[in-house]
């Protein structure tokens, strides 16, 4: 869902997509909808590569040109594009595509800094990514965003302060706290601290000319730190989110699906982990999540009382009305900028969680719980699962070699190979 009285001006669509045809017939269903449209170059998941969507662009700059320059010419919205680093020390190659792109139509490029193959838990290469932005801000006048590993305002402040950068893009590190976009005062100096702590501007590896690698893997204090005074507690965040999904009516499995990303830092790059604090005041796990089926379980395990403001008296009247089964709560006001008034808010009844198969709730969650719980123990099952199959009748040929395409596949970080297969897709 969208809301456009809180998103107009600020609302980007992201697509995914292989060709300039198709891009263009998914735009013209949103754009008026939209305040841009934004093309996905970065992804080098299977389920992207395979349709030559994604990081399968990286390795086609005629295709990618032209998807940029069908959507330009017909989308009277800003068109942009998210890539990632071709090269994980040489910054030409990623320089010369985003070139290409520019001179297509897009007006703002967005750089992700790790090369297709690059594990989560490895650093992101901002060495290189900082010289691609200087370079590109060099001759280009369209705004370089940059993304990849940004968790503390440090991190921010630094990376734009050596690449020249117009912004940044958070991913990870929002689900991990998303009150890092709280800007707070732009301090010259850290002795002005509204809650008389010692806020120096950020970590002292910002005055001294590190390496960047090892600014990365630096705790950083102060300010602009882990433990800013600007961010808000993570079980805040966790809550917050929750109530916005009552809200909205977000469909449960996806609700918590991203609360499970929010509690776990299973990707974060391995140096940061010890910097990441995963202890919740509620004691609530990963576990407790799992066991969740409605958004109302969500609610009770994390004890939400976050308000949710409504537009005005009459909608707050209408929620209990007619024949809904909805049910009004008064909650607790929480947010540190409330006036303190009372309002009204619905969690989402169960129409929408499980599947009702005659009285008894058809589990549909397995792959998620067991995706954060155990991750290597589902891959495993799934992998001897596959090996079984090749010992049965039940299966043809042609099923028994997809399956072990796909269960390789899973073991490589990388897309090599995904224009081949689309070339035969095409062919066929």
């Amino acid at each position: 869902r969208i809301d456009p009285l809180k998103e107009r001006g600020k609302f980007v669509y992201q697509m995914g997509t292989g060709e300039g045809h198709l891009a263009l017939e998914a735009a013209e269903k949103v754009y008026r909808d939209a305040d841009g449209i934004d093309v996905n170059m970065g992804c080098p998941k299977k389920f992207s590569v395979s349709g030559g969507m994604g990081s399968a662009l990286l390795s086609d700059p005629k295709r990618a040109c032209d998807i940029i320059s069908t959507l330009s010419r017909n989308i009277p919205k800003p068109i942009s594009a998210k890539i990632r680093l071709l090269d994980d020390t040489d910054p030409r190659p990623t320089i010369e595509f985003a070139k290409s792109l520019i001179a297509s139509g897009a007006t703002a490029i967005a750089v992700h800094g790790r090369i297709v193959g690059d594990e989560s838990h490895i650093p992101a290469r901002w060495e290189t990514l900082v010289e691609v932005v200087r370079q590109l801000k060099q001759s280009e006048s369209v705004p370089v965003i940059v993304n990849g590993d940004l968790y503390t305002r440090a991190d921010i402040n630094e990376l734009k302060r050596r690449s020249g950068c117009d912004g940044i893009m958070l991913a990870r590190p929002a689900l991990y706290n998303v009150s890092l976009f709280r800007r707070g005062d732009v301090r010259s100096n850290g002795n002005n601290s509204k809650n008389g702590a010692n806020n120096q501007r950020i970590d002292s590896a910002f005055e001294n000319e590190v390496p960047l690698s090892k600014f990365q893997s630096q705790y950083h204090e102060g300010y602009y730190g882990y433990n800013s005074p600007l961010l808000l507690p993570r079980s805040t965040m966790i809550q917050e989110y929750i109530a916005q999904c009552v809200r909205y009516k977000a469909h449960p499995k996806n609700a918590k699906y991203v609360v499970c990303e929010m509690m776990n830092i299973r990707r974060a790059p391995t140096e940061r982990a010890p910097f990441l604090n995963m202890n919740y005041p509620g004691g609530q796990t990963i576990a407790d999540i799992c066991k969740c089926r409605t958004l109302d379980d969500l609610v009770k395990v994390w004890d939400v009382r976050w308000i949710i403001p409504m537009p005005d008296a009459s909608a707050v009247t209408e929620i209990g009305s007619g024949d809904t089964k909805d049910i009004q709560i008064t909650c607790d006001v929480v947010d540190s900028n409330s006036t303190g008034a009372e309002i009204f808010t619905t969690p989402c009844n169960n129409s929408n969680s499980d599947h009702d198969n005659g009285g008894v709730l058809e589990d549909i969650h397995n792959y998620d719980d067991r995706y954060f719980l155990d991750p290597d123990k589902f891959r495993k099952e799934r992998s001897e699962a596959v090996d079984a199959a090749f010992s049965s009748t039940a299966w043809t040929k042609s099923q028994k070699s997809e399956a072990l395409r796909v269960q390789e596949d899973e073991k490589k970080i990388d897309d090599k190979g995904h224009m081949a297969k689309r070339k035969k897709l095409m062919n066929d």
